[in-house]
């Protein structure tokens, strides 16, 4: 289903818990990309990568279609305000990425951009309306390959020899025939504690 306009960034809005300016950019940066594939929001065939970790995920997930949860949506944390949005069949692209340079659009853009201070609601909201219509001149517009190793994973499930949790086999880590998950294996985001403080 094709939402329009401002359905996408209400979605984005109640996704995200406010509209932040990196939701506007998330959006507006994702719509370029898919002018650019000449294909629409939710398509099956679609592939978006987000370059942050923060609200320009958000952005892109509502704007593309692609999520998290669907497999399709992914997040490669370089800290960057970019995106890249493809298709899955061809692993073909186009990067979006901010222009060092778009602080000079405008005195908040750059009080945004270049972290000067804390915006206040009514200047995120102001920034976000910039942002959402900003000129294609601000970004740098890249076709790509995409590479990703766990891309759509799917091999058989197997048992972690440590822990016992099931995990796809590709994604174990294993020397001598052992099948160790990640977290075992001392590579996850966690450690075991005793007792929560």
């Amino acid at each position: 289903m094709e939402l329009k306009k401002d359905e996408i960034v209400e979605l984005a809005e109640r996704l995200h818990g406010h509209l932040a300016p990196g939701i506007a950019l998330g959006i507006h940066m994702s719509r370029i990309a898919l002018r650019r594939l000449r294909t629409k929001r939710g398509s099956k065939k679609l592939i978006a990568i987000s370059e942050t970790a923060r609200c320009l995920a958000d952005g892109m997930q509502a704007a593309t279609g692609a999520t998290l949860g669907h497999g399709n949506a992914f997040i490669e944390n370089y800290g960057k305000l970019a995106l890249t949005v493809g298709r899955s069949d061809t692993m073909l692209g186009y990067r979006v990425a901010l222009r060092g340079d778009a602080w000079r659009q405008s005195a908040l853009l750059r009080k945004w951009m270049l972290r000067e201070g804390k915006l206040t609601r009514e200047e995120e909201y102001e920034l976000a309306d910039i942002l959402l219509s900003l000129s294609e001149r601000y970004f740098d517009i890249t076709p790509v390959k995409i590479e990703l190793s766990t891309f759509f994973e799917n091999s058989p499930i197997v048992r972690c020899s440590r822990c016992g949790e099931g995990v796809p086999e590709a994604l174990i880590i294993g020397e001598d025939g052992t099948r160790t998950c990640r977290s075992c294996a001392g590579v996850g985001y966690y450690r075991i504690k005793q007792a929560l403080a």
